[in-house]
């Protein structure tokens, strides 16, 4: 039988900020489905709205221009979660929870979700992935 994927002495243990950074690309990728009017049905407004929680879970009692945390490429990059990008990960949380609810998103509360999703995904090296997922037009 053929093995499939990473060869196990080039693995490395799991870590929190895998986690977190997996979550927060999730959540990138929700929002932006939601600002391109995919669907979001039950259980997707659910995960929407358990992701935000963790999220937020996680970064309980971060003091956020102290914290390091490692890249999410796995490239060894180290990033420095600065002041303005951790009140920035907030808000999306917040955002994301807000709509996830049913809250109503008037065109200016849209605009700020993108510049908000934008500077992001620009500060942590996201991809464009919500373009590259067909599934997400199906709730």
């Amino acid at each position: 039988m053929k093995r499939l994927g990473s060869h196990p002495a080039k693995m490395r243990k799991l870590q929190a900020s895998d986690i977190f950074f997996s979550r927060l690309q999730l959540l990138v990728v929700m929002s932006k489905a939601f600002l391109k009017d995919y669907q979001l049905g039950e259980y997707r407004a659910a995960a929407v709205i358990n992701n935000a929680a963790r999220l937020s879970e996680a970064m309980t009692g971060w003091e956020g221009y102290k914290t390091h945390l490692a890249g999410a490429g796995g490239d060894g990059l180290r990033l420095r979660l600065d002041h303005i990008l951790f009140q920035r990960i907030k808000l999306l949380l917040t955002m994301a929870e807000s709509f996830a609810a049913g809250d109503s998103m008037g065109p200016h509360r849209k605009m700020a979700l993108k510049n908000n999703i934008d500077y992001i995904a620009d500060a942590l090296h996201l991809e464009n992935q919500a373009e590259s997922i067909p599934v997400l037009s199906v709730a």
